[in-house]
């Protein structure tokens, strides 16, 4: 099922006017519900969502590996998850260094937080831990070629099928030696975590793989890829400055505004031969 809805539309061009029928692509709201934690919600193309979940919890520093979730379960566009962390609100906090629990208080000034943090969060763009305490930097040897770059967004244009029917979502590709795994999404974000999720499920060595997609690069899309310790990250688009930060900290090699014949490496370029 591709969730497409047609439409009719007017489309003017070159000052003629004709009607056609077109394309949009259906987006819905989908919770995750993880352990004991407040939901989080998330406007998503609601295709291949366990890889979403999966994505999302090692993204965000929620396990370390697929081993530590016990279940997950997808009924409609509503994804429940069980890990053998058991998170809760109260340790969620602590860790996050907004709560003191054994002290039995709460700093005044985070208050606001903490109520945010009871409601359904919308978090696609990171959410409460959008912040990562330490970097540690990523140590893979892993290179990519010039041609390389070029070829896998010829390859990401080419198998986005929901987008050239609709241009309304973003596509991300992970690479992994002679393998790619492709997803579509309305968030970047989230196109990323359910390849991110989908290569977990397969137990790719994220040393040695790279994702390409479609979408700027600030932080907390940076911070996903360090926390799985995904050592190249490449775009048709631009990096933020907060994205530059966290990937020079991280030692993550950024490479933006891959066109048919060029490309800006922004970090680590010593991940890029440039001569092939």
């Amino acid at each position: 099922m591709d969730f497409l809805t047609q439409s009719d539309v007017i489309q003017w061009k070159n000052g003629e006017y004709t009607a056609i029928r077109e394309n949009t692509v259906d987006d819905e709201y989908t919770y995750l519900f993880i352990d004991y934690l407040p939901p989080r919600k998330f406007s998503t193309y609601p295709k291949n969502l366990d890889d979403f979940a999966v994505g999302y919890c090692l993204g965000e520093g929620l396990i370390k590996d697929c081993s530590q979730i016990e279940s997950i379960r997808v009924d409609g566009t509503n994804v429940f998850i069980t890990t053998v962390h058991a998170h809760s609100p109260e340790d969620d906090l602590e860790k996050e260094g907004i709560i003191q629990k054994r002290k039995g208080n709460c700093q005044h000034a985070c208050v606001c937080r903490l109520l945010e943090y009871q409601g359904v969060n919308s978090d696609n763009a990171g959410g409460i831990r959008s912040q990562l305490k330490t970097i540690t930097p990523n140590t893979s040897d892993l290179t990519v070629s010039a041609t390389q770059i070029i070829g896998d967004f010829r390859y990401l244009t080419d198998n986005a099928v929901i987008w050239k029917k609709t241009a309304g979502v973003h596509v991300a590709l992970l690479k992994y030696k002679d393998k790619a795994i492709i997803r579509e999404d309305v968030s970047r974000h989230v196109a990323v975590d359910k390849v991110i999720g989908a290569a977990a499920k397969e137990g790719y060595d994220f040393s040695r793989c790279r994702v390409i997609y479609s979408g700027r690069m600030p932080a907390d899309m940076l911070i996903k890829v360090v926390r799985v310790g995904i050592p190249i990250i490449i775009s048709n688009a631009a990096p933020a400055s907060s994205g530059l930060d966290v990937a020079r900290k991280g030692n993550i090699t950024v490479v933006g505004f891959v066109r048919d014949c060029r490309f800006t490496v922004f970090s680590a370029p010593e991940r890029v031969d440039l001569k092939s």
